[in-house]
């Protein structure tokens, strides 16, 4: 990652990679999260890809679709071998459309089953599939990384798959933390969707789709059911 807190210029930029890729013994990936840190411009990825072999990839978490057009076009002539890698899960599908070699995602820590499955049907060429994958994971990622002080959503969404994070040293306040019970909730439910958990005790709004509604209504209850008698220990 590029030195945050002060905004640095491309010139700085390089010189603090440059400085990394001469001497580093072992292979490096750039990272270019502007959100939080110095941003790297696409002369900068295209200087330093060609100057230094230790450099083989960038991670790019911008979401920038554009960005990611041009950093291909400008450094893959030269460095055919060169890896792009997208960090904004939010658009994984069409940057992979567009020449991302994958994707180095946090949502991959909560569902890497369906981050997988989007790759290999975006790359297979199965896009109405995929399509249909990329609208689930959006949902699921903004409300991880906006209902809450990152990660804690994700840390909360882990947590449901079986995997005990405990908590982050930020303190919260007591509002905070009724939220995040309430988000803990809503992300179980967009869990069950998939099969990953089950529906919390008192159940998840039922979506009516048309034709298949009746049937959708009647199975929530049954899952509603058999989770408050799992609770009681009757099961």
């Amino acid at each position: 990652m590029a030195p945050f807190y002060y905004k640095l210029s491309p010139a700085s930029v390089y010189a603090y990679f440059a400085e990394i890729g001469k001497n580093t013994p072992i292979d490096v990936t750039l990272y270019n999260i502007p959100l939080f840190a110095s941003p790297i411009d696409v002369p900068t990825v295209q200087k330093l890809s060609e100057n230094f072999e230790k450099i083989v990839a960038i991670k790019d978490s911008s979401g920038d679709i554009p960005h990611m057009i041009r950093m291909i076009k400008a450094v893959r002539p030269n460095r055919p071998e060169f890896s792009f890698l997208t960090g904004w899960d939010a658009a994984l599908m069409p940057l992979l459309l567009i020449g991302c070699d994958g994707g180095t995602n946090a949502t991959s820590g909560v569902v890497p089953e369906i981050t997988r499955k989007l790759y290999d049907l975006t790359i297979a060429g199965r896009l109405d599939e995929a399509r249909t994958l990329q609208y689930d994971l959006v949902t699921l990622f903004d409300t991880m990384i906006y209902s809450a002080e990152f990660p804690n959503g994700f840390r909360a969404a882990a947590n449901l798959r079986g995997f005990n994070l405990g908590e982050g040293r930020q303190p919260m306040s007591p509002e905070q933390k009724t939220d995040l019970n309430a988000l803990t909730k809503t992300l179980q439910c967009l869990l069950s969707e998939h099969g990953f958990t089950d529906q919390p005790v008192g159940g998840c709004p039922i979506t009516r789709s048309g034709g298949g509604s009746e049937r959708t209504e009647i199975d929530a209850i049954v899952r509603n059911v058999v989770a408050e008698l799992k609770r009681r220990g009757l099961t």
